[in-house]
This record gives structure tokens, C-alpha cells and sequence, in this order.
């Protein structure tokens, strides 16, 4: 059981962590953009949608079941 929950643990990470480089490379297109007098591509609706997208929701959160 804990083998389990700790490859859940690993998975969640790895999903955060795919949602954290995708983002970062929103932030700097964003940057870039608006750097050179351009509108944002990314906004509200393109950074929550990288919740569903990697199941990073507060749902998705592993839960350590017991022995």
C-alpha cells in the first residue's frame, strides 16, 4: 500500500512539474510579446486550463490509505 501511494507521491510530482515548465514557457512568450509592443498570447483561461490538463487539481492530490 505504501509502495503504491508513494508511486502516486511521484506521479503528482512529475505532473507539477510538467505544468511548471509549460508555464513558465507561457510567462515568457508572454514576456517576449509584450517586450516588443505586442498583446499577451496566454492568459487567464490558458494557465487554469494546465490544471486539467495535468490533473493538478486539489482532487488529484494522492491520499495515503494506510497499511
Amino acid at each position: 500500500m505504501r509502495e503504491k501511494f508513494e508511486q502516486d507521491c511521484l506521479e503528482f510530482n512529475m505532473h507539477l512539474l510538467q505544468a511548471e515548465i509549460e508555464m513558465n514557457g507561457m510567462v515568457a512568450e508572454n514576456k517576449f510579446l509584450t517586450d516588443n509592443g505586442n498583446s499577451v498570447r496566454y492568459g487567464y483561461d490558458e494557465f487554469t486550463a494546465l490544471i486539467t490538463k495535468y490533473h493538478i487539481h486539489d482532487n488529484a492530490l494522492p491520499a495515503y490509505q494506510g497499511d
